[in-house]
C-alpha cells in the first residue's frame, strides 16, 4: 500500500522533505572528517541524488522554489555582513577588483571563443560573461573565520556587485538584441528603473526598517519575517527593473545593514535558518544539473567545458594578481580574494538558462549547458578549498599582530533590576563585546535582605533566566548570577570582585532630584567604590536604530590611563551598529585625543569636532545631536587626573535638557594605577617627592602668584625658569578647571623648561578663594615632567599622585601639618 512512496524520484512531499534534511545534516559530518568543505559534500551529494544520476530526487518546482530562495538568500546575506563603513572607504578598491575581475575574463574569453570554438560574437560575449561573474559560494566559510571585516575580503564582495551586474547587463542586452529591441529606449528604460530601485532601497527602505524597530516590532520573530519580507520585496522589483533578483537580494542586504547588529539576536536566527536550511537547499540544487552522462557522449562537451574551466580559473587569477600588486595585498590576501571570486554559480545559471532557452548558442547549446555545469561543480570545489586555506592563515595573521592593552580580557557585568530595560542592557553588552572574547557576560540581580527575601530573589531569578534566553539567541555564553546583600551596591561591588570584572554596565531610568550627588544613591556609592570601568545607560529606543555614536571627551581624559579601555568598546559598538563615530573635545586638546583614539583597535572611520570650551557642551549638543543618536559622555572617577566637579553635574543636565535622548556616561578604569611607585626607592622616581619643594600657608593671591610663590623655593629654578614653568602649567588648564577633588587644585606639564620630575606642593589651612572653583582651596599641586619622561610615564604619576592625595584620610593630615617635612610624610602615609 504504502510503495508508491518509495518510487523513484520520491514524490511525497515529506519525503522529499525528509531526504533533504538527512542530507544536510549527514554530509557535512562526513565531510568534516576528511576536512573537506561541507560546501562541496553538499553540491556532490546534489550531483548523486539529483535525476542525473541515482535518481532518488528530481529538480522539480519544489527544488527550484528552495534553490532560488537559498541563492537570494546567500546574496543577502553577503549585503548584511559587509562592513559598509570600510566598504565605502575602500570602493575604489571594489572598484579596481571588480573592474579587472570582470574584464580580464569577458574580454579574452569572448575573443579565445571566436577564434578557437568558432562562436559567433555575440553568443562568444555572452559565454564570456557566464565567467567573469562570480557567487560568494565560500562567503560562508570567509564568514566563519572571522576575515569578513578584513579590506581585502570586503573588496571583493563589494566587487561581486560589479561583476554580477555587469554581467547580468551583459544577458539582458544581448537578449535584447537577439529579440532586436536594443535602442534608446531600452537604454532610456532601464537606467529609468535601476534609478527608482536604488532609491526605494536605499532611501526608503531605511527609514521604513527605522520605524518598524523602533515602534512595531514587540516580538523577535517579527523582526525576522520583516526583514525577509524586504529582501524578497527588493529582489522581485529587481526583476521588474530588468535584471536579476540576487543584485536586489544584495542591495537589500546593504540597505539594512546597519540597523542588524553583527553579534545580535536578529543577526544569529537570519544566520541559523540560513545555514542550516535555504543555503543548503541553493547547494544541492546546483549540483542536481550536472548531467555526468553527456560527458561520454561526446568530445564537443568536454572540449567547451574544459574551455570555460581554465578560462574562469585563470582569468580570475589573474585578475586578484593585478588588484593584489595595484592595492597592495600580501599574498594570503590575494588567494583568498581569488577563492571568493573563483566560484561560478549564481550569474552563471541565470546566463545558462535564459540562452539556452533562447537558443541563443545554436548548435552549442547542450555542450555549453554542460559545460557551464561542469564549471560551476569545478569552481565551487576549487573555491572553498582556496578559501578555506588562506583564510585560515589570514585569520591568524590578525591573531600574530603585537599585544594591544585594549586586547585584555573583557569580564563584563550587567546589574538588572528592571524587566523593561534588561534586553537593551543585555544588547549593550552584546555591542561592546569582542566577538572573539572567550569570557561570558554576567548577568546579575541582587536582592536586599530583607523579610521578602524569598520572593525577591525568585523575582530576579526569572529576569534572569530572560536574559540567559536573550542572550542564547545571539550565541553569547552568560553566566547568570544571583547576590543576597543588606546594600545593593556592596553586592554588585563584590560580584565585581568575585569575578575579576572590567567593564559594568547598568541602567539609568534618567530621574534626578536635588538631593542624589550625580545618579541616585545606589550608582553614586557604586562609583565611589570600585574603580573597574563603569557605563551608565539610560536607553529610550532600540539599540540598532542608532544611526551615530556621539563621543564627548572631557580635557585630560585622553591622559587617563582606562582611556583606550573605555574607547574600544565604543570603536566595537559603532562598527556592530555601522554607524558614524564621532569625537568632540575641545579644540586645544584635539590633537592629543585623536592621536590617541585614532591608535586604538579596531580601526574605524572617526570625524572630531571642537569645541572652543568645555562649558559649552550643552549648546554644541543642542544644534549637532538629536533623538537617533546614541550620546556618550566619557566622565571620570572623582580623584581621577580628568575629573572635575562639572563632570558630576552634567548626566543630570542633560537628562533633563534632552529628555528623549539616549546616552551612556562612561567611567574608564582605573584599576591600571598603582601609588606605589612614588616611593620607589630609585632617584628618578624619589627626587620629585621631597620637603624641598612643600611651601606652607600659601598666601591669598591670583592663582599665577600664587604658582610662582610654590615654585620659586625650588633653588635651581630662576626667576625665568618659574615664569616659563608657570605659563606652561596655566596654559595646560585654560579651558578646565584643575580642580580634582573639593579643595585641591592639580596643574601639570611635560615640558622642555625642567630637566627632571619634580611634584610642587602648596597649602593653605585658611582656604584659598579661587576663580572657577566651587569650593575654598586648601592644597594646590604643580607637576612637571621633562620631555625625556615618556607621556604614558607622566599619565601614571599623575594618577598616582590623585590617589595618593585622595587616598585614606591623606588630604586632613595634610592640612594638620605644619612644617614641610610633616606634609611630606602625610603625603606617604597611606
Amino acid at each position: 500500500m504504502h510503495e508508491a512512496h518509495f518510487t523513484l524520484p520520491f514524490s511525497d512531499p515529506v519525503l522529499v522533505f525528509a531526504t533533504v534534511m538527512l542530507i544536510i545534516l549527514i554530509v557535512p559530518i562526513i565531510f568534516a572528517r576528511f576536512k573537506v568543505p561541507s560546501i562541496i559534500g553538499l553540491i556532490l551529494a546534489g550531483v548523486i541524488v539529483g535525476p542525473n544520476m541515482i535518481g532518488i530526487l528530481e529538480r522539480g518546482e519544489t527544488m527550484v522554489l528552495l534553490g532560488t530562495v537559498g541563492l537570494l538568500y546567500l546574496m543577502f546575506m553577503a549585503g548584511l555582513e559587509i562592513d559598509v563603513k570600510r566598504f565605502l572607504k575602500y570602493k575604489n578598491h571594489s572598484i579596481v577588483f571588480g573592474s579587472w575581475t570582470f574584464f580580464i575574463p569577458q574580454v579574452g574569453g569572448a575573443v579565445l571563443a571566436v577564434y578557437l570554438l568558432g562562436f559567433s560574437w555575440p553568443a562568444a560575449i555572452l559565454l564570456a560573461s557566464m565567467f567573469a561573474s562570480h557567487t560568494l559560494v565560500s562567503y560562508p566559510i570567509a564568514s566563519k573565520l572571522g576575515i569578513t571585516k578584513n579590506t581585502a575580503v570586503t573588496t571583493t564582495i563589494g566587487g561581486t556587485i560589479i561583476t554580477d551586474t555587469a554581467a547580468l547587463l551583459v544577458l539582458a542586452v544581448i537578449v535584447a538584441m537577439d529579440g532586436g529591441a536594443v535602442g534608446a529606449g531600452f537604454w532610456i528604460t532601464l537606467g529609468i528603473s535601476l534609478s527608482l530601485l536604488t532609491f526605494f532601497t536605499f532611501w526608503a527602505i531605511p527609514k521604513i526598517s527605522r520605524w518598524f524597530f523602533q515602534t512595531v516590532s514587540e516580538e523577535s520573530y517579527l523582526e525576522f519575517v520583516f526583514v525577509m519580507a524586504v529582501a524578497f520585496l527588493v529582489s522581485f522589483l529587481a526583476e521588474l527593473a530588468g535584471v536579476e533578483a540576487i543584485i536586489g537580494a544584495f542591495m537589500a542586504g546593504l540597505a539594512v545593514n546597519r540597523l542588524i547588529p553583527e553579534n545580535g539576536t536578529l543577526m544569529n536566527r537570519i544566520h541559523f535558518v540560513g545555514s542550516s536550511l535555504f543555503i543548503p537547499f541553493f547547494l544541492i540544487s546546483v549540483g542536481m544539473i550536472v548531467d555526468v552522462g553527456a560527458f561520454f557522449a561526446g568530445l564537443q562537451a568536454w572540449i567547451v567545458a574544459i574551455f570555460m574551466i581554465v578560462v574562469a580559473l585563470t582569468g580570475k587569477y589573474a585578475a586578484a594578481w593585478i588588484t593584489s600588486k595595484s592595492l597592495k595585498y600580501n599574498h594570503n590576501e590575494m588567494m583568498s580574494m581569488y577563492g571568493l571570486s573563483v566560484a561560478q554559480a549564481a550569474a552563471t545559471l541565470a546566463v545558462v538558462l535564459v540562452a539556452y532557452d533562447r537558443g541563443i548558442f545554436g548548435v552549442f547549446g547542450d555542450a555549453v549547458l554542460n559545460g557551464s555545469v561542469l564549471m560551476i561543480l569545478v569552481t565551487c570545489i576549487v573555491s572553498p578549498i582556496i578559501t578555506e586555506k588562506y583564510g585560515k592563515k589570514l585569520a591568524l595573521e590578525e591573531d600574530e599582530k603585537p599585544y594591544d592593552p585594549t586586547d585584555a580580557p573583557q569580564r563584563i557585568l550587567v546589574p538588572l533590576a528592571n524587566p523593561e530595560t534588561s534586553d537593551a542592557l543585555m544588547d549593550i553588552a552584546f555591542m561592546v563585546r569582542d566577538k572573539n572574547s572567550p569570557e561570558p557576560l554576567y548577568p546579575l540581580t541582587v536582592t536586599r535582605e530583607s523579610v521578602e527575601t524569598d520572593a525577591d530573589v525568585a523575582r530576579g531569578e526569572k529576569l534572569l533566566s530572560h536574559a540567559v534566553v536573550h542572550a542564547a539567541a545571539a550565541e553569547v555564553p552568560v553566566t547568570p548570577m544571583t547576590r543576597i546583600d543588606l546594600n545593593i551596591a556592596s553586592g554588585i561591588k563584590r560580584a565585581v570582585n568575585e569575578n575579576r570584572i572590567s567593564n559594568v554596565i547598568i541602567g539609568w531610568n534618567g530621574q534626578t532630584s536635588a538631593r542624589q550627588r550625580i545618579f541616585g544613591s545606589i550608582l553614586d556609592q557604586l562609583l565611589a567604590e570600585i574603580d573597574e570601568m563603569v557605563m551608565v545607560c539610560k536607553i529610550e529606543k532600540p539599540v540598532n536604530t542608532f544611526n551615530r555614536i556621539v563621543v564627548a571627551v572631557p580635557p585630560f581624559s585622553a591622559l587617563e590611563v582606562g582611556f583606550a579601555g573605555a574607547i574600544r568598546p565604543l570603536k566595537l559598538m559603532a562598527q556592530q551598529l555601522g554607524a558614524d563615530f564621532e569625537v568632540v573635545v575641545t579644540e586645544e586638546r584635539l590633537p592629543v585625543v585623536e592621536k590617541r583614539i585614532n591608535k586604538i583597535k579596531p580601526e574605524i572611520d572617526v570625524r572630531y569636532s571642537s569645541l572652543d570650551q568645555w562649558l559649552s557642551l550643552p549648546l554644541w549638543m543642542n544644534d549637532h545631536v538629536d533623538d537617533n543618536d546614541l550620546f556618550i559622555l566619557i566622565s571620570a572617577h572623582e580623584g581621577s587626573i580628568s575629573w572635575r566637579p562639572g563632570l558630576d553635574r552634567l548626566p543630570r543636565v542633560i537628562a533633563q535638557k534632552f529628555n528623549d535622548l539616549s546616552f551612556i556616561t562612561v567611567y574608564p578604569s582605573e584599576v591600571e594605577v598603582d601609588s606605589s611607585i612614588l616611593n620607589s626607592s630609585t632617584p628618578t622616581e624619589s627626587s620629585f617627592l621631597s620637603a624641598d619643594y612643600i611651601k606652607i600657608e600659601l598666601q591669598q593671591k591670583p592663582i599665577q602668584g600664587i604658582l610662582e610663590d610654590m615654585l620659586s623655593i625650588d633653588r635651581t629654578n630662576d626667576k625665568k625658569r618659574v615664569s616659563e614653568l608657570v605659563d606652561r602649567l596655566m596654559q595646560n588648564s585654560e579651558s578646565y578647571t584643575p580642580e580634582v577633588m573639593p579643595g585641591v587644585l592639580l596643574f601639570e606639564a611635560r615640558t622642555s623648561k625642567t630637566e627632571e620630575q619634580k611634584l610642587y606642593v602648596g597649602i593653605s589651612r585658611e582656604g584659598l578663594n579661587m576663580e572657577r572653583t566651587a569650593n575654598q582651596c586648601h592644597v594646590i599641586l604643580a607637576f612637571v615632567s621633562p620631555l625625556t619622561v615618556d607621556k604614558q610615564e607622566h599619565l601614571k604619576y599623575l594618577n598616582a599622585i590623585v590617589k595618593m592625595i585622595k587616598s585614606g584620610d591623606s588630604y586632613a593630615k595634610i592640612l594638620e601639618s605644619s612644617t614641610a617635612l610633616g606634609a611630606l610624610k602625610a603625603l606617604k602615609a597611606r
